[in-house]
């Protein structure tokens, strides 16, 4: 699928309103050190995950708080609600895709009862990160700080093949 964009570029809107940092500043160190790509980590504001690119549900995990979506130019991510959420067993999320559903930049994915996962002393912190760095793909992250849902957060940009 990617070879059709060899010079692609995909800006990808922030998923939900938050504070913004590197992934390296996530408490989960998986997500910290890099082992799953590069990306951020989002301390959400609102509820509700919406899609940050036009793209491909992949995955949804059975827990529902994380899911795995690809762009049409072959860029791969993940995004994980809270952290130690997957010991909710699904408890205070409600899906809006599937498996296989293909999604517009702006749509609802999911969300998320903050309440729920307060009181199970759950992390909201969220990772947002690329599985496709290893397959030739760069990131640059646009911004930190607050970032409102749907505001442009970071670009993936293919690298040139030898």
């Amino acid at each position: 699928m990617s070879a059709a964009f060899p010079h692609a570029s995909v800006v990808f809107g922030c998923p939900i309103a938050g504070e913004v940092a590197p992934i390296s500043q996530c408490a989960d160190p998986t997500f910290a050190q890099g082992l799953l790509g590069p990306g951020v980590v989002i301390q959400p504001e609102g509820s509700i995950l919406f899609a940050p690119a036009d793209g491909r549900v992949e995955f949804i995990l059975s827990t529902k708080h994380a899911l795995g979506m690809e762009t049409p130019e072959g860029v791969k991510f993940l995004i994980h609600v809270g952290l130690d959420t997957n010991r909710l067993e699904g408890q205070g999320f409600q899906l809006f895709v599937q498996v296989g559903s293909q999604v517009r930049r702006g749509d609802k994915l999911l969300s998320f009862d903050t309440q729920v996962m307060a009181e199970q002393g759950c992390s909201l912190a969220t990772p947002f990160v690329f599985c496709s760095n290893r397959e030739g793909w760069a990131m640059e992250l646009l911004r930190t700080g607050p970032v409102p849902a749907g505001e442009d957060l970071l670009r993936m940009t293919r690298l040139p093949q030898d």
